[in-house]
């Protein structure tokens, strides 16, 4: 799914009709799309929600014990260490091992030779640049970015609760589950005897 899908699915939406951008240009459309899409991360990230974490080798800042932390992060999951052992936050003050770490800046700090890092990703706004380029949010969040897209282009500042409501309302339904969706039914105890 490419901003220039949900483009051309906004222009054709019933609501809107508007092929010739007589009404939207793409950039309207594309501010749009941009608050829905960073809506909905930050959603994504408060749930808990893995569907958008990205994974990530770290580089080192230099000749100090500092890596970069990726221009993205918003949030850490998990640090592993050169072994693949997940590290321990360390307070300041607190000495650091290859197997703790701290996060200052936009720098992770450690004594461990690698770090590999799972963090949840911020929303980098799209620019008329980024139309061809593949989103991450899936395919199937197809339909609920198109209608918010949609609402918030005609509902203007007013009713952006509203909107927002529905942006949150279609995430949960569409990922609620969705860690769980693999556990198999557990066994009641008379089943089991």
């Amino acid at each position: 799914m490419t901003p220039n899908d949900i483009i051309l699915a906004v222009r054709m939406a019933p609501e809107i009709k508007d092929m010739n951008a007589a009404h939207y240009s793409d950039y309207d459309i594309l501010q749009a799309l941009n608050e829905t899409a960073a809506y909905i991360y930050n959603i994504l990230a408060e749930q808990t929600s893995s569907l958008l974490d990205k994974r990530v080798e770290l580089q080192r800042a230099g000749t100090d014990d500092g890596y970069l932390l990726p221009d993205d992060f918003l949030q850490l999951v998990n640090a592993y260490d050169a072994a693949g052992r997940v590290m321990r936050a360390r307070a300041k003050g607190q000495e650091l091992t290859e197997h703790t770490y701290r996060i200052v800046g936009s720098k992770l700090y450690t004594k461990s030779k690698a770090v590999t890092m799972d963090y949840k990703p911020f929303f980098v706004e799209l620019t008329m640049d980024d139309l061809e380029q593949e989103m991450d949010l899936p395919p199937f969040f197809k339909n609920l970015v198109k209608k918010a897209v949609v609402l918030l282009l005609q509902a203007g500042s007013q009713q952006d609760t509203d909107v927002l409501q529905l942006i949150s309302d279609g995430v949960l339904k569409l990922v609620g589950n969705m860690a769980y969706s693999q556990i198999p039914d557990a066994h009641s105890w008379a089943e089991v005897v």
